[in-house]
């Protein structure tokens, strides 16, 4: 079970320096949000990636936010600073009845082998270690076993998901393959694996700009430090904010990983 909830509030106490890639407008606003919550973050605005990511490598910040900066400049500034070759994102969501979940993976170039899926999840796992969370893990796959015989890609796609979760069963993880359904894996799972990052990045922009869902930031999770990745269609940030705040006072990180 994942508390989301109990995260933001967490986030809401803290008194943690946090980066976050807007100026003006956006961040008065979101400072506002934060001032109506009662939040004691203290932020602070960037209008360079390279700023931001430096500033959260050497330590001047607790967290950092992409805010509104461009996401091919920050996740590359992320990339080069912080010395990974691959960036590992998991987006914390909620639909519109509020039911938490995560989604991974949600970038078009991640995920795109059942190798690299498996990272992500076992990287999302340990990253929230600190959090004392333990996720359900909901697989998906582009049909269900009966639609195997209707092309190539559909059968590999099923055929995976079902050697995923026996993986991840023998790693003692909780994991079940919901197929296509993923009206069922969102309901009764805390991370949703989607079948590649063109499939996740769609399934994220579906319910949160289309379905009235929430987004609140999506972590780097192997990164030594928190970063959270936002959409720029925004106008208010407090959320991500939040969490990335509540993440770094729990401990989240590589660094704090034995």
């Amino acid at each position: 079970m994942i508390d989301l909830d109990g995260l933001l509030a967490t986030g809401c106490e803290s008194t943690a320096r946090i980066g976050i890639g807007v100026k003006g407008k956006a961040l008065s606003q979101t400072t506002d949000a934060l001032g109506r919550r009662g939040c004691r973050v203290e932020l602070v605005g960037f209008d360079d990636p390279v700023s931001l990511c430096e500033d959260l490598r050497r330590g001047r910040l607790g967290a950092g936010v992409r805010g509104a900066l461009s996401s091919l400049d920050t996740l590359e500034a992320v990339r080069s600073l912080f010395g990974v070759g691959t960036i590992m994102r998991t987006a914390f969501l909620a639909t519109s009845t509020d039911k938490p979940f995560m989604l991974t993976p949600v970038g078009v170039d991640e995920g795109r082998t059942m190798a690299e899926r498996l990272d992500l999840v076992r990287a999302t796992v340990a990253y929230l270690e600190p959090t004392g969370w333990r996720p359900t893990i909901g697989v998906l796959s582009c049909g269900r076993w009966d639609d195997v015989g209707r092309g190539e890609h559909i059968r590999r796609s099923v055929e995976e998901g079902g050697d995923m979760v026996s993986r991840l069963s023998d790693e003692g993880l909780r994991a079940r393959h919901h197929y296509i359904l993923i009206e069922e894996a969102v309901e009764e799972s805390d991370l949703v694996v989607a079948p590649d990052g063109i499939a996740g990045n769609l399934m994220f922009r579906a319910l949160h700009f289309v379905g009235s869902g929430r987004a609140l930031g999506a972590p780097v999770v192997n990164l030594p430090s928190v970063f959270v990745d936002t959409s720029r269609a925004k106008a208010d940030y407090s959320e991500s904010v939040l969490v990335a705040a509540g993440l770094a006072e729990l401990g989240c990180g590589v660094k704090n990983r034995a």
